[in-house]
């Protein structure tokens, strides 16, 4: 388990239109997770924390005083990103179509953020970076338009990917990939979509001394 990075507390709220970040995790293929993919997942290890008590009190912050008014999500509520044994962070869509993000540690807000306009998506294809998240690492949030991320690598090594889910009617899938610490460079990710495979190139950041392969 790993928790190493802990989420300055405090009341910071970001309103942006988009935000760059990072994130992804050493581990191979999927964290153990029930919602995690593309990988196939597993149950969780005997000595794993049971942290159902940190999400629902979370959730419940959330809620309260975050994803509030305009903000507060759509039908499809709040979707778990991470969650660690202090907090947890979610993405969420408005009902406006607008994408939010926040980060929740111990009753206080680390981090919140909302795009300003609405998804427009149409019939596009590709991978976007959306936000960074800070939880007990270092978190990207990133989407894929009308495909599905299969695997990803940093620096040729697999890379576990987590699935978090769907919006826009179903035309962008979220994707989070975790790091203990800022990272530099780019992830490879592998794609389908209709039977047809890609390859795409994610950019994750310029600062840390952690390294994935350079962006081109």
């Amino acid at each position: 388990m790993r928790y190493g990075l802990r989420a300055a507390l405090g009341a910071v709220v970001l309103l942006v239109t988009a935000s760059t970040g990072c994130s992804g995790g050493d581990a191979i293929s999927a964290r153990p997770s029930a919602s995690r993919a593309p990988a196939s997942t597993a149950a969780p290890a005997p000595s794993d924390p049971d942290l159902t008590e940190v999400i629902n009190r979370t959730r419940t912050t959330l809620m309260k005083s975050g994803a509030v008014g305009a903000d507060a999500p759509g039908p499809q509520g709040l979707m778990l990103v991470e969650s660690w044994p202090t907090g947890a962070a979610y993405a969420w869509e408005t009902r406006d179509q607008r994408l939010c993000w926040a980060s929740v540690a111990e009753n206080a807000f680390s981090l919140r953020g909302c795009a300003s306009k609405p998804m427009a998506i149409k019939n596009s294809t590709g991978v976007r970076p959306l936000a960074t998240l800070f939880t007990d690492g270092w978190v990207r949030l990133f989407a894929a338009d009308h495909q599905q991320v299969t695997s990803a690598t940093c620096s040729g090594k697999p890379l576990e990917v987590r699935h978090v889910g769907t919006v826009a009617q179903g035309a962008r899938t979220l994707y989070a990939v975790w790091f203990p610490d800022y990272t530099k460079g780019s992830i490879e990710l592998s794609l389908s979509h209709d039977g047809t495979t890609s390859e795409a190139t994610l950019r994750l950041s310029d600062a840390g001394d952690r390294t994935c392969a350079a962006v081109p």
